[in-house]
């Protein structure tokens, strides 16, 4: 490895960090070409060089995508020696948690997380797709954000505005079952098909492309292609409060009761007493009384 480090800045192109936070916070993808010089710690790592040599030093299982569905939502997990075969095959291939390699990957990981502002209650981590020529994902949104990388080959990427639904907290893929939580607090309908007004966005190696939280997307390789995720996914204000809210409810003993319901259920005295407490005690509570237990800082 050499000196230099993989931060945000390697990830943006020639954006500044306040242009892409901006960015980011619009939801607004974009790619940038040409980046193989400050991805040059990323992209010269020897087991990253083709697929079959992280497969042959991969110590876990790899996933191998159904054909008729090109998704994780329909996947089979199997040795690495038999996900290249499929790979071989036309099969797309999946390898998750990269950042268990080497110790670098985390250590990028955390700083990037941090340029950006995003929570330490944030998943962070590193995929590996590997896509036979003609193959690609299915039409779906994922409720993380992703910087994608393109180590070799020539993929396709289509995009499009998703005016189903702001902050999905669930993925969702066009065309099947959309999740229960996901489908309580939408207002719409979902699409059938992908949306007509997308752009194509071509990636080659050196290519970033970033994908924002709940936009649509899909892929095709033109050529075998493989490329590297770096995939955050932060929790919401609701994730932050509920956490937070556990921790200082934890300190009172009487929340800390066994929940014995009376009335059936419909009615619990005990629950309203605690419930009206709890109105009270937050009309004095900030920002930081939640942040200085999720974040472990001083504020």
């Amino acid at each position: 490895m050499s000196n230099t480090q993989i931060n945000l800045k390697s990830l943006i192109g020639d954006h500044t960090t306040e242009e892409f936070l901006k960015l980011l916070k619009s939801r607004t993808p974009f790619i940038s070409h040409g980046n193989s010089e400050s991805l040059k710690d990323l992209m010269s790592l020897p087991f990253l060089d083709s697929v079959g040599n992280l497969a042959a030093c991969w110590l876990d299982t790899v996933d191998v995508f159904n054909s008729e569905i090109a998704d994780e939502i329909s996947k089979s997990s199997v040795s690495p020696e038999d996900a290249l075969h499929e790979y071989n095959n036309g099969s797309c291939i999946l390898f998750n948690d990269v950042n268990r390699m080497i110790p670098e990957f985390d250590m990028w990981n955390q700083q990037i997380r941090k340029e950006i502002g995003f929570s330490e209650l944030s998943f962070v981590r590193n995929l590996v797709y590997a896509t036979p020529a003609g193959k690609g994902n299915a039409p779906h949104f994922d409720q993380n954000f992703n910087f994608v990388i393109q180590l070799s080959g020539t993929k396709k990427w289509w995009l499009a505005k998703n005016n189903t639904i702001n902050n999905p907290m669930t993925r969702h893929v066009i065309g099947h079952p959309v999740d229960h939580e996901l489908e309580g607090y939408s207002t719409k309908e979902f699409p059938e098909s992908f949306p007509a007004d997308c752009t194509e966005y071509i990636l080659e190696p050196g290519s970033i492309l970033f994908v924002p939280r709940g936009v649509w997307h899909m892929t095709e390789a033109v050529t075998d292609a493989v490329s590297f995720n770096f995939t955050f996914t932060p929790p919401t204000w609701i994730d932050i409060a509920t956490t937070a809210l556990r921790e200082k409810l934890s300190h009172n003993e009487k929340w800390r009761e066994s929940a014995i319901l009376d009335n059936n259920g419909s009615n619990n005295n005990e629950f309203n007493k605690l419930i009206k407490g709890l109105s009270a005690d937050v009309e004095n509570w900030q920002s930081a009384d939640f942040l200085d237990i999720t974040e472990h800082q001083e504020l």
